[in-house]
């Protein structure tokens, strides 16, 4: 009996450290903002360039726009919004896409998504242009990385 908060303890350490995440990173030379959307708006994020934004991947019904512009306000402004969207469920698989909308902000920049190294996931490139919407998908669980101005 005295194991079990034990064995408790290193099942929460193991599945938080296995845990997937959703990278943006940013290696333009201007900030951009980042707001993640589902049931809910998530707060708005300012990340500089050389900076990242991350965050866990989760579940949600609707699915997850991780929604990218060139200004603060640029959601509720009408301006260019790069999205990438994902759907999540544990032990996967995972749909995700790049989509534009609005306008594109980041012409004769290259924009790439990548899942983690050495598991196979189908890599996203937009080089300079925006490409028609294509939805990738991996059965298995992998973080994602977008990397603006790859």
């Amino acid at each position: 009996m005295r194991l079990t908060p034990l064995f408790t303890t290193l099942a929460l350490t193991a599945s938080s450290a296995l845990a997937s995440y959703t990278i943006v990173h940013n290696k333009c030379d201007f900030d951009v903002w980042v707001t993640t959307v589902s049931t809910t708006t998530g707060k708005t994020t300012k990340v500089i360039p050389t900076a990242s934004y991350t965050e866990p991947q989760y579940f949600d019904n609707t699915g997850t726009a991780i929604k990218i512009t060139r200004s603060e306000k640029g959601l509720w402004t009408s301006a260019p919004v790069l999205t990438l969207a994902y759907t999540y469920t544990k032990g996967g698989p995972i749909y995700y896409d790049l989509s534009s909308s609005l306008g594109f902000d980041f012409w004769g920049k290259k924009l790439t998504v990548k899942g983690e190294d050495g598991k196979g996931v189908e890599e996203l490139t937009w080089d300079g242009t925006p490409k028609p919407n294509h939805t990738a998908a991996y059965w298995g669980e992998t973080s994602l990385t977008l990397t603006l101005c790859a």
